[in-house]
């Protein structure tokens, strides 16, 4: 459903999200992260889903050097000469 909110832009160029929007896209909690993009007319904010860089699955995941790998991908690794 689409959630119409005007906010203004403050000297340092932030913006608010209303709590609203982030409730609908399950964004409370502090540290999620947004994906932004613009198409030239627009500004396109998209919550950011983490998964794992090789069979794509989003639990368990293990942050290292800005991607993530999964517990089960982790240990298919260690074990592969």
């Amino acid at each position: 459903m689409f959630s119409g909110f005007t906010r203004m832009i403050d000297e340092v160029g932030r913006i608010v999200i209303p709590m609203q929007l982030r409730k609908e896209l399950g964004m409370t909690e502090p540290g999620c992260k947004v994906e932004m993009f613009s198409d030239g007319k627009q500004i396109i904010l998209k919550k950011s889903v983490c998964d794992c860089i090789f069979c794509k699955s989003e639990t368990d995941l293990i942050e290292f050097e800005n991607s993530y790998v999964c517990k089960n991908c982790l240990e298919k690794l260690k074990t592969t000469e």
